[in-house]
């Protein structure tokens, strides 16, 4: 019988109301939606009396699986309406083309008021997005040398800022251990979170391909694979509970078309799943640890346009060594948070669909993944290589430039960052993003402060740029 994941956020000791969620300020939303752990265990002993399983999260969230008569027992007459996960010209790559939400927010019962501030039903997230070695393949591309070489991270190597001793925690579809990564010594580690399967296994390739991005900056740091699960507060959770310095993130969802007090209306649930995972990236920043969002292939995504999450755009490097504001990817003033211009910083991305250049990086993924071999003139498969890139090989390669920041800085706080890349990413003047923008001298909307560059950033972190 097929079963339905409810994610239930318990109360906090503010106690606020439905309605406080849509207007309260960024600073008071993380106290807000903290569940006290009275709650929880209230919470427990409820399903725990129905005799339906639940599994507590680490930031103390519950999640549950309800067949469709436990559903009606818990929740009432529920309707449930499916929807296609992305549109059908969409720039992404979803686990799920379609999903089931339900019709009006959950209403939670009477006897869990007490102890129930919200639950909704998660949608499924978009990412946007062997050999040992490499094949040959005859149509220009990058490989992760040159995406080292390209963001000015070589010589960051060279002075001895690699990323060692940094923990970085990237959420995706799931992430082999690649021959590339066991030979090249790289510590890629595998983690499942709830709902995820075994994390090893990654039948798209996004999650390992574009895990590659952020070796090629940060050579030595750690990173902690989390395979997304049951949710995606779930997942972040999940990657908050590995201690990570960074966390990566080249997914989302391409909502951000309307205001907070708009989405209430049409979609409450899909409001009350922003507001758990607004509630754990607010977690993660205070515990000091850098957040990082794809801003999206076309899309107006969140939790890109979040105001503290680093948002990471796109720039193509050409072949004749220009750069330009990538044609593939977003950029857009957030209709949720008033004010928020996305992206903030861009990373390397290709063109077009219609462009060669669309493909842009080579990338290590599982034998027989939907991207084996994925933009081969050659046809060829079971290379374990495939050539894509979009935002969600920017933000990881960005993230391993932070990890390089991070080493020469542990205490560094994302607001400090934020300001080093600021200050030292490269300008981009030429070149309209996917959205429209157009790049022009200073920092514009097409490319925020610009083209990351490590060494400049490095050199400023420590004095000496």
């Amino acid at each position: 019988m097929t079963k339905t994941t409810v994610r239930l956020v318990p109360r906090s000791s503010q106690r606020v109301t439905f309605s406080d969620y849509v207007s309260m300020p960024q600073e008071r939303l993380s106290g807000s939606v903290a569940p006290e752990r009275r709650s929880m265990n209230k919470a427990i002993k409820a399903f725990d009396d129905r005799a339906i399983p639940q599994e507590a999260s680490p930031l103390k969230r519950l999640d549950v699986q309800l067949d469709e008569q436990e559903m009606a027992d818990v929740f009432g007459d529920v309707a449930m309406e499916q929807h296609p996960t992305r549109a059908s010209d969409d720039r992404s790559v979803s686990l799920n083309e379609t999903f089931n939400r339900p019709a009006a927010a959950l209403s939670v019962p009477e006897a869990l008021q007490d102890s129930i501030a919200f639950a909704y039903v998660p949608r499924p997230v978009e990412f946007f997005a062997p050999l040992p070695f490499p094949p040959i393949e005859n149509i220009y591309h990058l490989r992760l040398a040159d995406v080292r070489l390209a963001l000015n991270a070589a010589r960051c190597h060279m002075n001895g800022w690699t990323g060692k001793g940094v923990r970085v925690a990237m959420a995706d579809t799931g992430f082999m251990l690649h021959p590339y990564y066991v030979r090249s010594g790289l510590k890629l580690i595998p983690t499942a979170s709830p709902g995820s399967g075994p994390a090893d296994l990654d039948n798209s390739g996004h999650g390992t391909g574009e895990a590659g991005n952020i070796f090629a900056v940060a050579p030595d740091c750690t990173v902690f694979g989390v395979k997304h699960g049951s949710s995606a507060a779930g997942t972040l959770e999940t990657c908050i509970d590995q201690n990570p310095d960074v966390m990566t993130n080249s997914w989302g969802y391409n909502i951000d078309r309307m205001t907070k007090d708009e989405l209430r209306l049409n979609d409450p649930n899909m409001f009350f799943e922003v507001m758990d995972v607004e509630a754990v990236i607010n977690d993660a920043i205070q515990r000091n640890i850098a957040v990082l969002f794809s801003a999206g292939n076309g899309h107006r995504a969140f939790p890109a346009s979040h105001p503290d999450v680093i948002s990471v755009g796109g720039v193509t490097l050409n072949e004749d060594g220009s750069i330009e504001a990538s044609n593939y990817a977003s950029s857009f003033r957030s209709l949720l948070y008033p004010g928020q211009n996305i992206p903030d910083f861009c990373g390397l991305v290709g063109r077009s669909e219609m462009s060669p250049q669309s493909a842009h990086i080579m990338l290590p993924v599982p034998p027989d993944s939907e991207l084996d071999g994925e933009n081969f003139p050659s046809g060829r498969s079971q290379s374990g290589w495939g050539i894509f890139s979009g935002t969600s090989a920017a933000c990881p390669q960005t993230a391993g430039l932070v990890a390089l920041l991070k080493q020469i800085s542990k205490g560094l706080s994302p607001a400090q960052i934020r300001q080093v890349l600021n200050a030292r990413s490269v300008d981009v003047t030429d070149g309209t993003t996917a959205t429209g923008d157009t790049a022009a001298p200073g920092h514009d909307l097409a490319t925020g402060a610009g083209l990351v560059d490590a060494l400049r950033a490095c050199g400023f972190a420590v004095g000496t740029s």
